[in-house]
């Protein structure tokens, strides 16, 4: 394992970078800023289609948080000089949104539900090396983060009991058996090129396996606690089938 050069917070908003950092730094930054941008899209989607009072409640609510988060990144790039109509210039290129849309070109209530439970649950592993981040300003944002991110699920969590106790435990079963191949293929391969520059960098501080397999012990006794079976896999390696 590559050692870091720069500890969590050491590179403060107005420290001279390298080209090399900066670059990584902005790719990043914008990625995380699509992401955000692309779930509070979903969720705010879902506000006039949610089942119930509550329900519609709570998507305006996760929608609103996502959007803050985006917006925070955002603020972060053009503070480093990148206004927000370039922001999305700089982000990488990434299959998961597409392969989404392919894989579930018509979300249904339950495939939100699963968002919430599965994939925001990625989420939060990926924040929590952004929490560790050497940018400071990236750290700091982060870190309020990852308290709302825990809300998100357990919404979903919720949600899926309830359902599961209204006779719905084979859909729900189902929607996890699909849902669950896409949360494990969402951390990527397990190491790319990138890997080492962004944990030397300070800018991550595990590789793409590391944080799939904390993912994984966090998520199976959630899946199990619910009174699902976690879902068998065709293919135990990335890509996972």
């Amino acid at each position: 394992m590559v050692n870091r050069e720069f500890a969590p917070g050491s590179i403060a908003r107005d420290a001279e970078m390298s080209p090399e950092y900066r670059k990584n730094l902005l790719k990043l930054l914008a990625d995380h800023a699509r992401a955000e941008l692309w779930a509070a899209h979903t969720y705010s989607s879902w506000v006039p289609r949610a089942p119930g009072p509550d329900e519609k409640v709570h998507m305006a609510h996760i929608a609103h948080e996502e959007a803050e988060h985006w917006h925070k990144c955002i603020l972060l790039l053009e503070d480093l000089g990148v206004p927000a109509k370039q922001a999305r210039q700089y982000e990488s290129r990434h299959w998961f949104y597409r392969t989404i849309n392919l894989v579930f070109p018509n979300f249904n209530w339950l495939d939100v539900l699963m968002l919430t439970f599965l994939i925001d649950r990625g989420a939060y592993f990926l924040i929590e090396d952004y929490a560790q981040s050497s940018y400071a300003p990236w750290m700091q944002m982060s870190r309020q983060i990852l308290s709302e991110e825990e809300g998100h699920v357990d919404f979903g969590s919720g949600r899926l009991r309830v359902m599961m106790d209204n006779g719905g435990k084979a859909r729900v079963q189902a929607a996890l058996n699909r849902w669950w191949r896409v949360a494990l293929n969402m951390f990527g391969p397990p190491r790319t090129k990138n890997t080492d520059l962004y944990i030397r960098l300070g800018l991550k501080y595990r590789t793409n396996e590391d944080r799939r397999q904390a993912y994984i012990r966090d998520a199976q006794p959630q899946i199990v606690g619910l009174g699902l079976q976690v879902p068998k896999l065709y293919r135990e390696k990335y890509p996972f089938l």
